[in-house]
């Protein structure tokens, strides 16, 4: 997953002003040049994986053991618990009833309704769903009602002033592309021709969220890959500068630096981040 989108960068990059940065071949280069890279350094420091995926993780099972820690957090649901005291799982493993567990607090583990009665290495098998969001700027939303809504069309919200372009519409849902803030279920969405909501157009209210982008449920995962974007392409002709002289010669940067990101990206990620044991 790709942690924001070019249309979140082209606003990004603009800086201050009443005017989005120019859409044009050279800054789609650079802005996509770098978004996979440091999407990728932003999920190895935060040692997680962030889009959600069904996962297969395996367990050791003993008389004192109900609760099965998985790595990718949070759960959102658990296809099957299986158990095989072999540890092959070739076929002959027995398929635990969904009445005998349950997800665990702060959705970070799998609970056992009881432990096993015997020791065994790799005897428990946990089918799930986990990780932060689907998708990092596209969010999913059930409406009272589609009709009149087109593709490509912007979109404000009345209560929390959150701004996105309409990337589907289907039967009583639409999927936005969020540009900045976070819609909230209840509030009317106006559809507008232009990002400046010159002309409004159709007009519904959220019921509910089907799926939540990233940039919803964790904005500061999507803001420190937009920060780290953006120091990248500023400083893209003098990465090894560390300061100026006032002749106009440079100090380089030591080449030992071992700093993954800068600090402002490491402050918004930190709280979210998985420790090495």
């Amino acid at each position: 997953m790709q942690l924001t989108s070019y249309n979140r960068m082209l606003r990004y990059l603009a800086g201050r002003g009443d005017k989005n940065m120019t859409s044009s071949v050279y800054n789609r280069r650079d802005i996509l040049y770098w978004i996979p890279a440091i999407s990728d350094r932003i999920k190895n420091y935060l040692n997680r994986t962030v889009e959600i995926e069904s996962r297969t993780e395996y367990f050791d099972s003993a008389s004192t053991i109900c609760e099965l820690w998985v790595e990718n957090s949070p759960v959102s649901s658990i296809t099957s618990v299986k158990e095989d005291t072999t540890g092959q799982f070739s076929g002959n493993e027995t398929t635990l009833s969904s009445t005998e567990y349950y997800i665990g607090v702060e959705e970070s583990s799998v609970v056992l309704l009881y432990p096993r009665t015997y020791n065994a290495k790799k005897s428990l098998q946990v089918v799930y769903s986990g990780g932060l969001a689907y998708n990092a700027t596209m969010s999913v939303f059930a409406v009272a009602d589609e009709s009149g809504w087109e593709v490509n069309k912007f979109c404000v919200g009345s209560t929390s002033g959150a701004k996105g372009i309409i990337s589907a519409v289907d039967t009583k849902e639409l999927t936005i592309d969020v540009l900045f803030g976070s819609f909230i279920v209840g509030e009317t969405i106006t559809e507008y021709d232009e990002e400046t909501e010159t002309t409004a157009g159709a007009s519904t209210t959220i019921s509910s969220k089907t799926r939540t982008a990233l940039c919803e449920a964790y904005p500061q995962i999507v803001e420190a890959c937009e920060n780290e974007v953006r120091y990248m392409i500023q400083h893209k002709q003098d990465f090894e500068n560390d300061s100026s002289e006032r002749d106009g010669t440079t100090i380089r940067r030591p080449a030992d630096t071992k700093a993954m990101l800068q600090l402002e990206t490491r402050l918004l990620l930190d709280p979210l981040r998985v420790p090495v044991l």
